[in-house]
């Protein structure tokens, strides 16, 4: 076989393995895409759904499969160090569950969209505009499957995952390594060297090239382990640019005229100086993209040999260190669009969902427009995102009146003030809400339900802890600020029970005064007729038959007049004579007062 024939065939199985490999990506992204149109109306992928837990009808947990980043707060952090505004506290964010709810709102398919959605989450709206901010992309995307699929797609190519937050990126690239760019230069240069070399004398050109071989391949894993976090920070910031810039010429002219004026983002300005960071940058953009292809594996033997995303990468540091403000906009118009499409599969995937009313609590004029003009807040079959088969529950809270729950144990009351709180939260922040009717003012939401699980390693009892909890709340409604909208559950059940009712009237009355608005379930009937004036009372209840209990789940007007603690005990198998004791001792307090 000649020399030529045996190069025609080797340049030919090349050219068959590049076309296969094109070949497979594109039947992949047309499976992909597929995938996707037929995902509306579903959970998230990966949304895993677990048993009912006791006292919740249908209750379950969930966790994202799709990437390890279970706190994607980056741009959360960016925005907390720019704004001087209110964000929800981290004792709010973990006693509302926000992890496992953001979980099933969470359809994005791009870490800028993951990263904004979160962030939107901690940043309820102060006003309508802010409110609104969403209305018009999510509604369009809801009715176009065929140009969401087609975004999604684009946006997918993006990518997700922790080594894709833009705020990672830039901290990683302020602290990287400076390289020597002309060392890795010279090493390439060899190369060349090298063919000279061979060109005089076979033997030696050979060994010098062989040489210069092992050197770049030895000394590529040390040089790119030092910059690897930089480079796959780096390569995704590349692909979100690029992937923006094409998502933003896809978008219909009404979407992205509506997006600009949301955001005050200038596209095309900010695309034209982002573009000198996409010139030469094609090794660096395929980091992360390493796979057991033919191309994949030729590209690794390149980057072995000549080093080039790691002299791409140093070239590029200081560009992208001056280009920061371009790449938070494009980041933020990216995780815009992605949470767009994010709601809109979210109320897609819903039973029924209401656009809610919200009214400034000083604006006068709009309130006496509302359907209920002498109410502070009214929710109509409300219902909690994480029951599978929820009970809805409406509730309407007079003017100048707060709530307060009475009802026996595993009755329903934890579950209905998160249902509640959770709903006011997701009115101001995807102006979407879980209800048929929703009228709320715009607030600042904050809770008290429960130890925070800091209070052991702070060196705090959990009484310690539950105080503080609420004298925060106190503080809020002193500060000249949007108002405070509470929930607080069993009060102070953490010291005796005259201590108890005692104190928790004082801060319940002090906690209803104008501009502060209070949901509190109690198990301390007292409370009922001591804030008679302050509070409507409201309760759940359970039917009990022989040794089943069952609860409906329902809410009912008044207070409770029942309690199941002591039922529970011989539902649950205690021995009989445990139950009738308690039972008899508690008989003879509530007939004569005293404990014996």
């Amino acid at each position: 076989m000649s020399y030529g024939l045996f190069l025609a065939v080797i340049v030919a199985a090349v050219v068959a393995l590049f076309l296969k490999g094109i070949y497979e990506e594109r039947k992949k992204e047309a499976a992909f895409l597929e995938r996707l149109a037929a995902s509306y109306g579903k959970v998230p992928w990966g949304y895993e759904k677990k048993a009912p837990s006791p006292g919740h009808k249908g209750s379950h947990k969930s966790f994202d499969r799709r990437n390890t980043d279970r706190y994607p707060d980056g741009y959360l952090q960016y925005l907390c160090r720019r704004e001087d505004r209110f964000f929800l506290d981290e004792i709010t964010w973990k006693e509302l569950d926000m992890e496992a709810v953001f979980a099933r709102l969470d359809y994005t398919m791009s870490q800028a969209g993951r990263e904004y959605l979160y962030a939107m989450l901690h940043r309820p709206a102060q006003n309508q505009k802010d409110a609104e901010k969403w209305e018009k992309a999510a509604s369009y995307f809801a009715s176009h499957s065929r140009e969401r699929v087609k975004i999604q797609g684009i946006l997918a190519k993006i990518g997700r995952g922790k080594g894709l937050s833009c705020y990672d990126c830039l901290e990683a690239v302020r602290e990287a390594p400076k390289g020597k760019v002309l060392k890795e230069y010279a090493a390439d240069m060899a190369y060349v060297a090298g063919v000279f070399l061979f060109m005089l004398s076979l033997p030696s050109g050979l060994a010098f090239l062989a040489f210069v071989m092992v050197y770049q391949i030895v000394t590529y894993f040390g040089e790119r382990a030092k910059i690897l976090a930089c480079l796959l920070g780096v390569a995704g910031l590349l692909r979100m640019i690029k992937g923006a810039e094409v998502l933003y010429r896809s978008l219909p002219d009404e979407i992205r005229q509506q997006t600009e004026q949301e955001l005050g983002f200038q596209g095309m300005d900010c695309f034209r100086k982002l573009r000198s960071l996409r010139r030469h940058s094609f090794w660096v953009l395929q980091c992360g993209r390493e796979g057991s292809s033919p191309v994949s594996v030729f590209a690794d033997y390149i980057r072995m040999l000549l080093h080039p995303d790691v002299i791409q990468f140093q070239l590029l540091r200081n560009k992208i260190l001056s280009l920061e403000p371009e790449l938070w906009n494009a980041f933020a118009f990216t995780g815009y669009m992605d949470g767009s499409i994010s709601i809109a599969m979210y109320r897609g995937s819903l039973d029924y969902y209401s656009i809610p009313a919200l009214y400034c609590a000083k604006d006068d004029d709009r309130r006496k427009k509302s359907p209920c003009p002498d109410t502070d807040f009214y929710g109509e079959e409300c219902f909690h995102p994480l029951l599978e088969i929820p009970v809805a529950n409406s509730i309407r809270m007079k003017a100048g009146h707060g709530i307060l729950l009475t009802g026996s144990n595993a009755s329903g009351k934890s579950t209905f003030l998160k249902t509640i709180a959770v709903n006011l939260l997701f009115a101001q922040t995807i102006d979407t809400v879980l209800a048929r009717t929703f009228q709320a003012p715009f607030c600042r939401i904050f809770t008290a339900m429960q130890d925070d699980g800091g209070s052991i390693q702070r060196g705090e009892s959990s009484y310690m802890a539950e105080i503080l909890s609420l004298k925060r709340i106190l503080d809020a409604g002193k500060e000249m600020q949007a108002p405070v909208f509470c929930f607080i559950d069993e009060i102070l059940r953490g010291t005796n029970t005259v201590e108890r009712i005692s104190a928790s009237t004082q801060i319940l009355r002090s906690i209803r005064q104008p501009e502060m608005y209070c949901f509190a379930a109690t198990h301390d009937r007292e409370l009922t007729e001591l804030l008679g004036e302050l509070y409507d009372n409201y309760h759940f209840t359970e039917e009990v038959q022989g040794k089943d209990i069952s609860f409906s789940y329902r809410l009912q007007r008044g207070s409770a007049d029942t309690s199941n603690a002591i039922r529970l005990l011989d539902v649950m198998g205690y021995d009989r004579e445990i139950v009738e004791q308690a039972i008899r001792q508690a008989e003879n307090f509530l007939r004569e007062g005293v404990w014996k």
